[in-house]
């Protein structure tokens, strides 16, 4: 079987489109809350459950719709969250939807093949968050504590050393309270316990939440409520989420 063709690491934009991003940024002043969502798409994510039609992959994107949905709803989010949505599958990661606000993304329809390059996905995650930060700073933009969600179903098929810089850093991030770190097992029960090592190395608190049977409604409805709590918090309040048990079971190290 053929693979898909590799895509770009970064979409091509045109000088238009880089000027309507400086117009919404200099029109919407408000306070960003910028979250990033690598998903697993290599090819065992075309796998589905004995619980519910359709591939990991589709439920991943049909929670990631709701959400958006969610987000335009309510008018402090609508103008808060930005989402960038990076896939990683085949030989490297790429970014699929750069930075935008929940009225204007367009999520794109992903198909799953290939192996899984996990430390390459942070990677390009750290660099493109970089990158935006930086494009609030020229604009005079405040922004929350970041978020990165990892959502995947193996381990990474490459040498490890990338793997455990990755994970040093996302460590250094999240001890300065600059980022928030998730990482989502999915999968069957047994194969999550087996190939959740990657994202254990990663995860800075030592913590795996394996999604129980592809719950990502209930995954996604927890995050909405996570980001509608961070957009009417005040500047420095210590934000404290819900628990996680409705939908998660957590794996941590030698669990």
């Amino acid at each position: 079987m053929a693979q898909r063709a590799e895509k770009p690491r970064f979409p091509q934009k045109t000088a238009k489109h880089y000027l309507l991003e400086e117009t919404e940024l200099a029109d919407n002043g408000s306070r960003r809350a910028p979250i990033i969502v690598c998903v697993d798409c290599s090819f065992s994510m075309r796998q589905g459950s004995h619980m519910r039609q359709g591939s990991r992959l589709e439920w991943v994107m049909e929670g990631l719709k709701e959400f958006c949905r969610d987000m335009n709803q309510d008018l402090l989010a609508r103008d808060s969250v930005e989402l960038c949505l990076i896939s990683f599958g085949g030989s490297h990661a790429c970014v699929e939807c750069d930075f935008a606000t929940p009225d204007h993304i367009v999520l794109p329809k992903l198909e799953a093949d290939g192996e899984t390059p996990l430390a390459d996905a942070v990677s390009l995650a750290l660099e493109n968050l970089e990158r935006r930060k930086q494009r609030y700073e020229e604009n005079g933009i405040s922004y929350y504590r970041p978020w990165l969600l990892i959502i995947g179903d193996g381990d990474e098929s490459r040498p490890s050393k990338q793997l455990d810089e990755m994970a040093q850093t996302l460590k250094e991030e999240r001890d300065k309270k600059s980022l928030n770190v998730m990482c989502i097992m999915v999968g069957d029960e047994a194969m999550a316990r087996r190939e959740s090592g990657s994202l254990l190395r990663l995860a800075p608190d030592g913590e795996v939440r394996y999604l129980k049977d592809l719950k990502f409604r209930e995954f996604f409805a927890w995050l909405s409520r996570s980001i509608q709590k961070t957009s009417q918090s005040m500047s420095g309040e210590e934000i404290y989420y819900e628990p996680t048990g409705d939908w998660a079971e957590i794996l941590t190290r030698g669990g």
